[in-house]
């Protein structure tokens, strides 16, 4: 049999693929679009139950195409987490510091008006927001949060929403 030259991997990707490797390889060769790190982290997302682990795949993709899951968790629990934050990363960021700082603290910043202050500036917390934000919009990411938290979690939850809707009508 004659050697076209292409490795195993080639051949996937000419079989799992519509655009030829040639197109691909040019395209990643020019600049980046500015959507392409949200692109990345697009979904939809499925997390996997084979055989032991919990792989997590775009829904289009699995093994049984020859991908690679984005994540691969051997607790249940923590590839829930990992699926419910997965469209937050490579998003831009909902929160943004503004400068100079004002007596109120750091302004911070979101959809182009000031939304609140912060004491002191805190990166690892402007991200937390922003990937709170972004849990706030997916009811499916909130679903996994819930399920990875167990009965207990949600009872508890069911409680705090309860009587913030009904009041303190419990019995």
């Amino acid at each position: 049999m004659e050697d076209s030259g292409r490795t195993d991997g080639d051949v996937q990707t000419a079989l799992s693929n519509a655009f030829s490797r040639e197109y691909l390889d040019r395209l990643r060769e020019g600049s980046e679009t500015s959507a392409s790190g949200e692109s990345e982290a697009a979904g939809p997302w499925e997390l996997r139950h084979e055989e032991g682990v919990y792989p997590l795949f775009r829904s289009w993709e699995g093994f049984e195409h020859g991908d690679s899951p984005e994540g691969m968790f051997q607790v249940r629990e923590a590839g829930l987490i990992f699926f419910a934050v997965r469209p937050a990363a490579g998003r831009d960021p909902v929160f943004r510091p503004l400068e100079p700082v004002t007596p109120q603290g750091f302004a911070v910043e979101s959809a182009g008006q000031v939304v609140g202050h912060l004491r002191f500036f805190n990166p690892d917390w402007l991200h937390a927001a922003h990937v709170g934000a972004c849990l706030a919009r997916s009811p499916l990411a909130v679903a996994a949060i819930l399920e990875a938290g167990g009965p207990d979690f949600q009872e508890q939850v069911g409680r705090i929403l309860g009587r913030d809707l009904f009041g303190e009508l419990e019995p």
